[in-house]
């Protein structure tokens, strides 16, 4: 199966101020991520705000990033919700659709508390788009499942033929490293930590998914490019800008917050975020400003 080798941005999900879709942002949306050199997204995740959509406003959403897509530009669906039967909806709407891939995190409230049920969970949800790749997205400090990814690697081969691999969150670089090495080497372990990217290239990640890629993706494909080419101390020095860049999203309650709002100092406002999130107040939209500045963001961010 085909590994991403690239940089999968995890888009923010374009409302209006009374909180309803704004799809038709989702074209210049497209648009900016082909001209920041941005290799795919994965729609309707955390980022994407996922879990705070109907069912019908994630299949819109879907849609339009697929109808947006040129060929070589990998568009994954997350189906994930608190249970199967919307999931394998999603999943099976988003083949109809013709993206190219999906996945999903476990069930968040009912939590899978062993492998083996959470194998048995995704097992389900990939028969729904079979010819799909699927990747399951292991981001515990959101999920609260905690459980080990080389086990799960492990009982789900040959038990889920389209799984292709993890999209990986969460701070265990040994587990990562791990999780490469199993059957040689056989999925494909997406680095989602934007703030240890370096890490995850050391370990042998050819691929990302971030939400900060929304922001600074020329960082990390410079970042990349100086790994590989051996300038290692020009890598550190672009990790640690991205990390200032981090710190002050983090100051903004993060990135589905801060980050989101962000997008309005690129030129690409995607408006509020749903209920129960608190959203950025003008005060504090003002003051991020004022810090992104007091970095240079504005002479690093993305055009």
């Amino acid at each position: 199966m085909e590994k991403i080798n690239g940089f999968i941005a995890a888009p923010f999900t374009p409302m209006h101020k009374d909180g309803s879709l704004n799809l038709e942002k989702i074209r210049d949306y497209a648009k900016f991520y082909y001209r920041n050199r941005i290799d795919g997204a994965f729609v309707c995740g955390t980022s994407g705000e996922g879990f705070l959509l109907s069912i019908d406003e994630r299949k819109k959403v879907a849609e339009k990033w697929v109808n947006e897509s040129t060929d070589n530009f990998k568009t994954i669906i997350h189906v994930g919700g608190p249970g199967i039967d919307e999931g394998k909806q999603l999943a099976k709407h988003a083949r109809s659709i013709g993206a190219w891939g999906f996945g999903t995190m476990g069930p968040v409230f009912f939590k899978p508390s062993r492998v083996k049920e959470l194998v048995g969970f995704c097992e389900e949800l990939a028969k729904a788009a079979p010819d799909l790749p699927f990747y399951y997205y292991h981001m515990p400090a959101f999920t609260g499942i905690y459980l080990p990814m080389v086990e799960f690697l492990k009982q789900a081969s040959g038990r889920i033929p389209n799984l292709a691999g993890i999209k990986y969150t969460h701070e265990d670089m040994y587990e990562f490293n791990q999780c490469m090495i199993v059957e040689n080497g056989k999925y494909d372990i997406l680095h989602g930590r934007d703030e240890t990217l370096i890490a995850g290239l050391a370990m042998g990640a050819t691929g990302g998914v971030g939400g900060t890629y929304n922001h600074v993706m020329g960082l990390y494909i410079g970042m990349k490019e100086a790994f590989l080419n051996g300038y290692i101390d020009t890598a550190r020095e672009l990790q640690l800008k991205s990390q200032k860049f981090i710190n002050v999203i983090a100051r903004y309650r993060g990135n589905v917050i801060g980050g989101k709002r962000i997008m309005k100092f690129l030129g690409l406002n995607c408006g509020p975020n749903r209920l129960p999130i608190q959203n950025i107040t003008d005060e504090e939209e003002k003051n991020l400003k004022t810090e992104l500045e007091e970095i240079g963001f504005f002479k690093f961010c993305n055009k």
